[in-house]
């Protein structure tokens, strides 16, 4: 198992050259216009030596091992929602999966319970970029179900990639309506 402090995520647009590291521990996910290069290394200064030289990227994420989302107040709470929700428009799902994990851990009761449908719904995705098809149907419903309980319209979400508008405008509404601002 390679152990990692820090986590890169590197975002091309789809067919761009990106050169990959040789040993097998990246994870590549494909988006309908862009790709996510998701890499590990044991430091920052290591992680960005790599990139120095891995071809042509338009924005990159980078994660350290043990930090979160700051949620301290109504104005960090509405810019972690704006970010993720703006990553899932983006098709950025696991980046959206991890600001909603910081709210998942963040909350009890009844947000806690919807942060986890708006992740299953990120993970849903997430299968789906890496050709997962099935899991991903599978978890969409998990997370519909999940999600039923806060959106009267969930229960007629279809399954799609990317998730559209009305899912995401719906969730967005209700994560507003709901979280503690």
């Amino acid at each position: 198992m390679f152990d990692w402090n820090t986590r890169i995520l590197l975002f091309a647009q789809k067919g761009s050259q990106v050169r990959f590291r040789q040993d097998g521990t990246q994870i590549i996910r494909i988006g309908v216009r862009s790709m996510e290069v998701d890499l590990r290394f044991l430091s920052v200064n290591e992680g960005l030596e790599h990139i120095a030289n891995a071809g042509e990227f338009y924005e990159l994420c980078i994660f350290r091992r043990g930090e979160t989302v700051p949620l301290n107040g109504p104005k960090e709470i509405e810019r972690g929602i704006m970010e993720g929700f703006g990553s899932m428009e983006e098709e950025k799902y696991w980046l959206a999966h991890e600001i909603f994990e910081d709210f998942w851990r963040h909350y009890n009761g009844d947000l806690k319970t919807f942060y986890h449908g708006v992740i299953l719904l990120c993970v849903s995705m997430v299968h789906f970029q890496m050709s997962h098809e099935s899991n991903s149907r599978r978890i969409f419903v998990e997370a519909r179900n999940v999600l039923e309980r806060f959106i009267m319209e969930a229960s007629s979400w279809e399954f799609s990639y990317p998730l559209n508008d009305t899912i995401l405008d719906q969730i967005r509404k209700r994560a507003f309506a709901i979280t503690d601002l």
